[in-house]
């Protein structure tokens, strides 16, 4: 394909991807809530609906490593096209309990599974040494986000909860149309389709042998707690940002305001990360923004006013907005050429599973304790999930983790 307008392309499916997730679960608690749902209810919901996005993420992955019968770009429209029916659905809804259970659950899960493909994607055209810059596309992404959320913090106020979902299903169409114009030859599923051999299928992680994957690389292991640990304070903060809004007196619009601020600080990191990564060892990034992630979550433990909130999601920048490169460049660095879609998917999966414990235990905190209490639990996350990032990331353990490999 012209690879002229490569990043470009790549951008609007970050883009439109990353607006309509922001729709769908960045204002899940203020949809939910406008239809009668409780903060437990909420969290159960996201939870169960993260649980399956958690076990179908590697599944995927390995159908996409594989290319027998379903190609990478093939199961980015196929998921892509599922979830823009059931936001349709799930917008039009109205109030039936089920029906918004049913709808809302498929239409999560389905994109986010689309989520490691994606990544995937990105790296394939970078493996193949083509001039993708991935660290600007998915900083346009977060462009996406931010947009988005602005936009639905004024939405919801003047129109209601419904345009949430409608909002994430105009997104979805220019995803699929930019998805169908991408040329992947050979096994596009394949990061490294084009520079390696052809990959002996049998070599490939299944779902069934994930465990025993992991077994033979520790280290990689214990950094995947380390995800799911910041991605538990993460989830708790995103989807509860509303009731942390309202406990210091603002509204959705505040909520808007404070999200859309968290997603531009992300930008400028993302756009630099090629140069960045050329300075200085992706471990050692990963690991101060593990360090920081400590620092945030202190902050917003001490918030106390809307502006000092917006204060504490300015350091998303060297939080979340250094930890997402850098966790796709270092799964491409340490797993080996046949491993390199299953590397992505479990760091994807990770993220998953952070978010079905800080979906569920954040509702629950809330509905049982208060806001600070799931503040204060987050806190203790970021903690642990450094000393992980810290034990999983060290040079020597990552050297002998290749060798095994």
């Amino acid at each position: 394909m012209n690879t002229k307008w490569l990043t470009a392309r790549y951008a609007v499916l970050q883009i439109a991807y990353w607006g309509a997730y922001c729709a769908l679960s960045g204002y899940a608690a203020v949809f939910l809530t406008g239809k009668g749902f409780s903060a437990g209810q909420t969290g159960t919901l996201m939870a169960l609906g993260n649980v399956l996005a958690a076990l179908l993420q590697p599944v995927a992955a390995a159908a996409a490593d594989r290319g027998k019968h379903v190609s990478l770009k093939g199961l980015m429209l196929s998921i892509g096209g599922f979830s823009t029916v059931m936001l349709l659905a799930l917008g039009l809804s109205g109030k039936q309990f089920l029906a918004i259970c049913l709808g809302f659950a498929a239409a999560t899960v389905s994109i986010q599974v689309i989520q490691p493909l994606l990544n995937a994607m990105g790296m394939y055209f970078v493996g193949r040494g083509e001039h993708l810059n991935f660290g600007l596309a998915r900083g346009l992404g977060s462009v996406g986000y931010a947009a988005v959320s602005y936009l639905m913090g004024v939405l919801t106020e003047v129109l209601g909860e419904n345009v949430i979902p409608l909002i994430a299903f105009f997104l979805c169409i220019p995803f699929l149309a930019v998805t169908l114009s991408f040329r992947m030859g050979g096994n596009a599923g394949s990061v490294g389709a084009g520079k390696q051999e052809p990959q002996r299928a049998e070599s490939r992680p299944s779902p069934e042998n994930i465990f025993l994957f992991l077994r033979r690389r520790g280290a990689f292991a214990v950094l995947l707690l380390g995800v799911i640990c910041f991605f538990t304070f993460h989830f708790m903060t995103n989807t509860y940002m509303f009731q942390m809004i309202e406990a210091v007196g603002g509204d959705s619009q505040d909520m808007g305001l404070a999200v859309s601020l968290a997603a531009m600080t992300e930008i400028p990191v993302m756009a630099l990360f090629a140069w960045l990564v050329k300075k200085i060892r992706v471990e050692r990034l990963l690991r101060f923004s593990a360090v920081m992630w400590i620092v945030r979550s202190v902050f917003f433990c001490l918030c106390t006013s809307v502006v000092s909130i917006y204060g504490a999601q300015l350091m998303q920048m060297i939080t979340y907005g250094l930890y997402i490169p850098a966790s796709v460049y270092y799964a491409d660095q340490v797993m080996d050429p046949d491993h390199k879609v299953q590397g992505q998917a479990l760091m994807t999966m990770a993220f998953t599973v952070g978010s079905v414990f800080g979906n569920f235990l954040g509702g629950i905190l809330i509905d049982r304790f208060s806001v600070h209490t799931m503040l204060y639990f987050g806190a203790f996350c970021t903690t642990a999930g450094t000393l992980c990032f810290f034990a999983g990331t060290r040079r020597k353990t990552i050297d002998e983790q290749e060798t095994v490999c």
